[in-house]
């Protein structure tokens, strides 16, 4: 009876020196990034992220496009505003194009996005937001394009990887579309758009 006593408590001091020792490992890592919380589908998480980060750019990009996937066109239009009042002329012209197409004006979101690239053609999200406009113009070939220099640009861009694969599946060139869709799957495994990603997949795969 006794050893079972003694072996029930050493159960217990083993769960507890697990459970801080959890703790203590959680602690230690560093807290997700606006991009990677807007990539797991942490939209109210990613915009409350981006409120503390207003001296960074790629935060206030990715807070707009969090706005944008929750329907919220009147506070994404907020957030392309504020990097419309930056000094960089690249994310400046990326902030004006980001308001014109969520107002509607593609074409104008198209003329500003050129613009971004003009100024720094090496800001990937120059490239990322004309192959957003391209997609919404229907220009699939142009968007691809965009798409493919920006994750060229930044390769851990996860959504570059699955609006490439889009673009690409418009334009039946399916081993590409494959291709970008597995990088989204491994990029941002918790993504919202997994479950369609994976069926679309399953279905490429021999049976």
């Amino acid at each position: 009876m006794m050893k079972v006593r003694h072996f029930n408590r050493s159960l217990v001091v083993v769960a507890a020196f697990v459970g801080l020792a959890t703790g203590a490992a959680a602690q230690d890592q560093p807290p997700l990034s606006v991009q990677k919380l807007l990539e797991r589908g942490a939209l109210d998480e990613a915009v409350q992220r981006a409120e503390g980060e207003r001296d960074n750019s790629e935060s206030t990009f990715f807070a707009a496009q969090a706005f944008t996937k929750m329907n919220n066109n009147e506070r994404a239009a907020e957030e392309y505003s504020r990097l419309r009042d930056t000094g960089d002329d690249s994310w400046k012209a990326i902030g004006e194009s980001g308001a014109l197409l969520t107002s509607g004006d593609a074409d104008g979101a198209m003329e500003a996005a050129n613009r971004a690239t003009a100024a720094n053609g090496d800001n990937p999200y120059g490239h990322y937001q004309i192959g957003l406009v391209a997609s919404r113009q229907g220009n699939y070939e142009r968007a691809l394009e965009a798409f493919l220099r920006a994750v060229e640009l930044k390769p851990d861009l996860a959504y570059a990887h699955y609006y490439a694969g889009i673009a690409s599946q418009r334009l039946r060139q399916m081993a590409r579309m494959s291709e970008h869709f597995e990088i989204f799957m491994k990029l941002a495994p918790e993504a919202p758009e997994r479950t369609a990603v994976a069926a679309v997949l399953r279905t490429m795969r021999p049976r």
